[in-house]
């Protein structure tokens, strides 16, 4: 663990690293083969009057600090040396010159830049880069003059200049503009993107830490590009006075997003980065409006002091907490504090008017600070989900595992409920069918018992012959309902037929089979059918034992969708025929025609039992609810 911490602490620090070490390359300037440097001028101060003296200064010359006036206006005399203009296409080259400005070579003028006294771009952080007419250099004794006007609220002065061909110039130049110009532009839109992707995750996740750095990056990118503006106006004091203050407001809005990451934003921070904002806003206000130079430097060197407060309070957070977000932002801080003391020291103190700034590229590694927490948040996000994702399907597949044991014993339960309801079922038919055809052959048996020579002992052979056959066929209907094969209702007639038929013979009952084609394919279901069956069957018994009927015709068809089923027989003629025979009472209960009505219930349809001008007839009418079309 401790070899693993500790490379962790190095794979951290190297992208740092590296980032410092990119700043400091883009910083360091370029040299020029062949050019000139120039670091001698002698100045005049015009606004001391048309008698001042001239007086010889070194370049780089921050005429803030050796004639502190802004708004004057000054010359610098050069001396050119020879050597350097006796090329095909001379140039000049100068990183800072005053914001308004005009150069004339040898008495003439080359080049002019603004207006006097009109706010103008902030020119004097830009470099310039001029070509000297070949035609105005002399063979010797070459003499430029720069006069510079300056402008309140803008730092005037001249760096140092660079002489001699102009391809050799032009890559001092572009370097100058990588890192004066187009670098603040980088700046500007990486700060900006970063302001409004703070702005977005705050708003989102509705934490205070993405606000400040939200808040910090726009005023930081604000701040490279306010002086750029052209004719602000009579608000210029207003502008002037805001960049003072953006400085410290980015710091501020900075360290609450230090502490807000390492959540140690309390109230005593809180007060004294209130108590610094008041300071500054004191020492901008009358630097303002006294134009005092020390006072600029006062300000910086208070900043300078919050921001290595901060950076050793996030060392000491750092090494209590061992913490690799403190490691990182004290890195950041650190490399802020470098910046910032180099920048005070060399501007505020040396007067390094070529100097170029490192402050604002102190920003780039708070952005990648930013960057990596983002990424950390959401790589932490990403686990987590996994891990609930994890924790979910675990909790699902166990929930599955509970609900198919409890399926399982459902089902278990329900074909035990099943298997019972089908042998209460088998239990009552065969109580209903068998046990009271069992019934009457008892009977039948025990009146055989009567003495011998009586002359009922035949038909009582014959009515027990009879009763025999109906107890077999409830038996085969019994066991049929057991069958789970699914047929069709004219097939079980059929079967039914067959079976019954012997019976209808054996009683002098001839039985005459009508079913139409299309009723005959009509599928029921099983409890359906047989309970079809049972009234049928009743009905032939009933027929058997009681009608004295010679014919019984059985019908089933289908009109409109509704199946019709009747058992006609014509005992009802024969009976009243003079001389007919009476046939034997047999035990039945008369529950026969109640039990038809019964099942005709259950299933839901009519059946009218009574005379017919053909006999006595049972007809059975099923609703269409009731059917199974064919091919269901």
């Amino acid at each position: 663990m401790a070899a693993r911490g500790w490379l962790q602490r190095r794979v951290l620090a190297l992208p740092v690293g590296l980032c410092l070490l990119a700043l400091l390359a883009l910083l360091q300037p370029a040299a020029a083969a062949e050019a000139v440097r120039v670091q001698r001028a002698w100045i005049t101060d015009h606004s001391a009057g048309a008698a001042a003296p001239e007086r010889e200064v070194r370049l780089p010359d921050a005429w803030e600090h050796t004639a502190p006036a802004r708004n004057g206006r000054v010359s610098y005399r050069l001396d050119l040396p020879d050597a350097a203009l006796q090329v095909e296409r001379p140039a000049l080259f100068a990183r800072r010159i005053g914001n308004v400005f005009r150069i004339r070579l040898n008495g003439h003028s080359v080049v002019e830049v603004g207006s006097e006294q009109r706010p103008l771009s902030n020119y004097s952080q830009e470099p310039q880069f001029v070509r000297l007419p070949k035609a105005l250099v002399r063979p010797a004794g070459n003499v430029l003059v720069i006069e510079v006007i300056g402008e309140p609220r803008r730092e005037a002065g001249l760096s140092s200049l660079w002489v001699g061909h102009e391809r050799e110039l032009e890559r001092l130049y572009e370097h100058a503009l990588d890192v004066q110009v187009r670098g603040g532009w980088f700046l500007i839109s990486a700060s900006g993107t970063m302001g409004v992707l703070g702005l977005l995750v705050a708003w989102r996740t509705r934490q205070s830490m993405y606000s400040w750095f939200a808040a910090a990056n726009l005023v930081w990118a604000w701040r490279i590009g306010a002086l750029n503006l052209h004719h602000p106006g009579p608000w210029s004091w207003l502008l002037h006075l805001c960049f003072e203050l953006s400085y410290s407001v980015f710091v501020a809005t900075i360290a609450m997003f230090l502490l807000a990451m390492v959540q140690r934003d309390h109230l005593v921070g809180r007060r004294l980065l209130g108590a610094y904002m008041a300071g500054a806003v004191l020492l901008s206000v009358v630097n303002a409006a006294a134009n005092l130079p020390v006072l600029r430097t006062l300000h910086l060197l208070l900043t300078l002091a919050v921001t290595t407060g901060m950076a050793l309070y996030l060392a000491h957070y750092t090494v209590r907490e061992r913490s690799r977000t403190g490691a990182l932002l004290c890195l950041s801080a650190l490399g802020g504090v470098g910046f910032g003391a180099r920048d005070w020291i060399v501007f505020r103190l040396q007067h390094d008017y070529e100097a170029y700034t490192w402050a604002r590229y102190a920003i780039v590694l708070l952005l990648f600070v930013m960057g990596w927490r983002l990424v950390e948040d959401y790589a932490r996000t990403l686990l987590r989900l996994r891990d609930l994702n994890r924790n979910l399907q675990d909790t699902l597949d166990n929930k599955q595992r509970e609900l198919e044991a409890l399926f399982d014993d459902r089902r278990d339960v329900e074909r035990q409920q099943a298997a019972g309801a089908e042998r209460d079922r088998i239990l009552r038919e065969m109580h209903d069918g068998l046990g009271g055809r069992l019934v009457g052959a008892i009977t039948l048996a025990q009146q055989l018992g009567t003495p011998p020579g009586t002359t009922t002992a035949p038909a009582l052979l014959q009515e027990l012959r009879l009763a025999l056959d109906d107890c077999l066929v409830e038996l085969r209907l019994s066991l049929d309902s057991l069958e789970a094969e699914q047929r069709t209702l004219g097939e079980a007639l059929a079967e039914m037929r067959f079976r019954v038929e012997p019976s209808l013979r054996a009683a002098g009952i001839r039985l005459v089979w009508s079913v139409d084609d299309a009723a005959m394919d009509t599928e029921l279901c099983p409890g359906e059918t047989l309970q079809v069956l049972r009234i049928v069957r009743e009905a032939f018994t009933n027929i058997i034992k009681h009608a004295q009927a010679s014919v019984v015709r059985l019908s089933l068809e289908q009109r409109d969708g509704q199946l019709s089923l009747s058992v006609l027989d014509n005992g009802l003629l024969q009976r009243s025929t003079p001389g007919a025979r009476q046939p034997i009472a047999m035990p039945s209960g008369k529950r026969g025609l109640s039990n038809m009505k019964k099942r005709a219930d259950s299933l839901g349809a009519r059946i009218d039992i009574g005379p017919h001008p053909e006999g006595w007839c049972v007809r059975l009418q099923l609703p269409k609810r009731a059917q199974a079309m064919p091919g269901s």
